[in-house]
Formats: structure tokens, sequence, C-alpha cells
């Protein structure tokens, strides 16, 4: 597993270096949320004044009880992603992308989430395919496709084999091959179109725990599905409900749905997900605002990346250890990074 990540890391920089992108390093300390879930880990001063000094120590002496000052002046946060910083980047050099360390304060306890995982992340500014949000699914299709293709080759190499060997869903591996040596391209569907096919599901007798409606989430149950029993194979998913989305992604002509895609993939679900960036700085801010965070001036430089001039931009996130659980069989993201993180949790 350790070799398949390294190998991983190392083609997916050879394909971005190769495609004119530079990679970045952004913080980890940030002062926001990305997309305002409030899911993000908040940093805290600790008290380091020792058991016996405080003991000893007179009244005029002794340690404040008093909340210390925020060390930044301010609430600081691990982040839970570098897409706003890769936004800035952006307006400098184009082409930026990072392959950096997230954090999400989420208490699912599931096989497909962690409370520290690493994040692909990429934002390219001056896009020729201006509003198109397929072409930007094209793009995350040929990257997978030179990075993973040749690892999932029939005479791919021997940590592959390793992983796979004894797996009871072999035929898993059939089908990623298969998903990696077809020439066309990959299936991509609208949000609406994917609700369709699912009630449609549901009238002929498959049974969800959520009943799948427009504008409702889509869950888990019904990403596997239209991955792995409808379309048989890799899916992207165009065009959500704005409600559904953050405030940052683009909002369509129809006023009603943003410029995104997520990609569904076989056994694992949801693989990367992307948009279209909001450049009008008049809808970025009413997004905002509805979304709480045009006060306090923590979004502020964001708004001004806008405001001040900037240019079309997309981007997109792919949860590695989820891409290491994919190519290598491993059906828990637990077992995909070395020292796992989660809710309850914390050994090392």
């Amino acid at each position: 597993m350790l070799r398949l990540r390294d190998n991983l890391s190392h083609r997916i920089g050879s394909w971005f270096s190769s495609q004119g992108f530079v990679a970045a390093n952004t913080p980890i300390l940030t002062g926001n949320d990305a997309e305002g879930a409030g899911e993000a880990f908040k940093l805290a001063l600790m008290d380091l004044a020792h058991p016996a000094a405080e003991q000893s120590s007179s009244p005029a002496t002794a340690p404040s009880t008093t909340s210390p000052e925020e060390f930044f002046s301010r609430p600081a946060f691990l982040t839970v992603s570098h897409q706003l910083h890769l936004e800035a980047l952006a307006t400098a050099v184009s082409r930026v992308y990072t392959l950096s360390p997230c954090f999400r304060a989420e208490p699912s306890a599931t096989r497909r989430h962690l409370a520290e995982f690493w994040m692909l992340e990429a934002e390219w500014a001056f896009t020729q395919q201006g509003n198109d949000v397929r072409e930007v699914c094209k793009f995350v299709e040929a990257m997978l496709r030179n990075v993973v293709g040749p690892l999932v080759a029939h005479n791919g190499d021997s940590d592959m084999e390793s992983l796979w060997k004894g797996n009871p869903n072999a035929g898993n591996l059939e089908s990623l091959q298969k998903t990696f040596s077809q020439k066309d391209w990959w299936t991509c569907m609208t949000y609406t179109e994917a609700v369709k096919e699912l009630e449609g599901a549901v009238a002929s007798g498959v049974e969800f725990e959520y009943t799948p409606k427009w504008g409702k989430a889509l869950q888990s149950e019904h990403e596997r599905w239209l991955a792995e029993t409808f379309v048989k194979g890799p899916v992207f998913v165009t065009d959500y409900p704005v409600d559904l989305k953050p405030f940052y992604m683009r909002l369509n002509d129809d006023g009603k749905t943003v410029a995104c895609f997520d990609l569904l993939v076989p056994h694992i679900g949801e693989l990367v997900g992307g948009s279209v960036r909001e450049e009008r700085v008049d809808i970025l801010r009413e997004n905002m605002i509805k979304a709480g965070l045009a006060d306090g001036g923590a979004y502020q430089w964001y708004e001004d990346l806008r405001k001040y001039g900037g240019a079309p931009h997309v981007g997109f996130g792919m949860g590695f250890e989820r891409l290491v659980g994919w190519v290598g069989g491993i059906e828990n993201i637990r077992e995909c990074v070395p020292m796992p993180r989660w809710a309850g949790r914390l050994l090392l």
C-alpha cells in the first residue's frame, strides 16, 4: 500500500508537470473553513505552565485563568481544503496543484471517512472552455487515465498484483482494467438525469433507504447504484442544485443549478469533485451573504480576487486515499494510510 501511494504520487506529479502546472505548498493553518460547512478543527493555545510552578506560585504570580488571546489575533483552523489558496496562486501562475493533508472534524465512522487525509487539488485560470463543466470532466478523466491506466493494465506492477492477490472481489479488478482500456469517454449525466434514473429504479422495485428526489443530496447508496448498477463504471454527475453546493461554484444560466461535477466510481462512490468557480463578484458576494460568510473579513481577500481583477478559472479536488482504495482494491479507507485518524481514535 505504501509503495502504491508513492507510485501514484510520483505519477501525479509527472503528469501535472507535463501539463504546465506548478506544484504549490499551501497553508495547513487557515483563518477560514473553505466550504463553510463548520467541520474544521480549531486551534487553541495550550497552558504550558508546569504543575509544580503553579503550586508554589503566589497569587500575584499565579498563571492567569482567563482565556488567552488568539495567537494569530483571530480564530485559526486546520485546513479542510487548499482550494481557496490555490485560486489565489492561479491568478499569478495560471496553473497550480497540490497534494497535501486536510483535516475534517466530521464524526462519521464509516469506512469512507478519515479525520486526517490527503487531497489532490488543482486550479487553473484562463480556461478556453468557458463555463462548460464537461471539459473539466475530460481533463480529470485524462489525468486518471495517464496516472492509473498503466498501473492496472494486465502487465501492471508487482505491488498491484500483491494487493489484488486473494481479493474475494477479483471481478472488480477486471472491471477496473476494462474502465481504463475503453476508448470512449466515461459516462457523463446531469444531476437531473441521475435523479430521473434513480426514481425509475425505485418505480421498478429497487429499494433505497433514502428516497431519491430532485433537490435532495445523492446518498452513498444512490452514488453506488449509479456507478455499479446503472453505468457499471465511472460516471460524472454534473450541474447539481445550487442549494446543495458551496458558495464558490458558478451559477448556471437557469439560476437553479451550478456548473459542477462529482466523479462517482464503483465500490468507492465519490472520488473527485470540482466546478467552474464563480468569477462574477456580485453573484459571489450574494452567495457569501446567503452562506453567512460575508461578515468578519475572513473571506474578504477571496472576494477581492474578483473585485480587483481576476480570470475565469476552474478546479477540482480528489481524495488521495480513495484513489488508493479504488486502484488497490482496498475497501476500508483506514487501510489506505499508514496511521489513520478518525472520530474517537488517535493512536501513535
